[in-house]
């Protein structure tokens, strides 16, 4: 559309368009990972809620990030300034909304923490059943040295480790409630039967704390490392709306400039003596 002197940039452009690109590809990824994970579940009969099947939020997720940027892309490339508004808007009001929730998440977050807490206690219930959710959990267990949402207690909710139940797992825990040492090979029975003994017992055997205290003693612990990911969050985010705001003003005073061109107007030379003509 813009020629090379034109007034539209055609670093910020393909700037844009790369930027976009990355994130659609991205986006196609999450989407295929998420099926992939999907379809491998071929024993389990019933899809999890979103809120609790991360193949679900991958989904999901990729989904939205594919679908936006597809609006960034082909805008970029094509210059349509449409296209370019409706993903500015939407990333604008993305910004808007992730601003609100994190400002609403520290206002209400006894609120969030109970949100937070009934949404594990029922990834446990499905924990066995649901590779991706085990998987999730053991992650969690295991990265923050805890066990449970508020403790070890909350895995009498699974029906393979309530206490009285028949699986051979009964009052047990999975291994990834255990303590380890680093150069220690994991002993995937290290958790049975745990919780038929006394909780001062497994001070040295088992992490007491829960999952929720566990991570939010992290986060307090490293607000600066929290802050670093929160800004690289949001700086593609404001870099992309920053570069569209200005790509789209470059676009409208391109199509300005060719609907009102520049007239010239014939001046007659003059000579010394201040005559002019066509033949001066």
């Amino acid at each position: 559309m813009a020629e090379e002197e034109g007034k539209v940039s055609r670093c910020l452009k393909y700037t844009l368009f790369a930027f976009n690109l990355l994130y659609w590809g991205i986006g196609g990824v999450m989407m295929g990972i998420g099926f992939w994970a999907v379809t491998q579940k071929s024993d389990y009969k019933e899809f999890s809620s979103i809120s609790t099947d991360p193949a679900i939020v991958i989904i999901v997720v990729g989904f939205f990030i594919f679908f936006i940027s597809f609006f960034g892309t082909v805008g970029a490339l094509r210059e349509n300034i449409c296209f370019l508004r409706t993903y500015m808007i939407v990333m604008i009001i993305i910004v808007i909304l992730e601003v609100i929730a994190g400002l609403l998440a520290f206002a209400f977050w006894p609120e969030v923490q109970k949100s937070v807490d009934n949404q594990f206690k029922k990834a446990i219930e499905k924990y066995r059943d649901d590779p991706d959710l085990q998987n999730a959990i053991d992650a969690v267990q295991e990265g923050f040295k805890c066990c449970g949402s508020t403790g070890l207690n909350d895995w009498d909710t699974n029906r393979y480790f309530v206490c009285g139940g028949p699986s051979p797992e009964e009052c047990s825990v999975p291994h990834t409630c255990c303590i380890r040492q680093e150069d220690q090979k994991p002993n995937i029975q290290c958790g049975w039967q745990v919780r038929k003994q006394h909780r001062l017992a497994l001070k040295n055997k088992i992490y007491i704390t829960g999952c929720l205290d566990a991570v939010w003693e992290w986060f307090r612990n490293h607000l600066v490392i929290v802050a670093a990911v929160a800004v690289a969050f949001a700086f593609p985010e404001v870099a992309g709306i920053v570069m569209t705001h200005l790509f789209i003003g470059q676009i409208q005073e391109q199509i300005e400039a060719w609907k009102n061109p520049p007239r010239y107007k014939y001046r007659p030379s003059q000579d010394v003596y201040g005559r002019s003509g066509p033949f001066y």
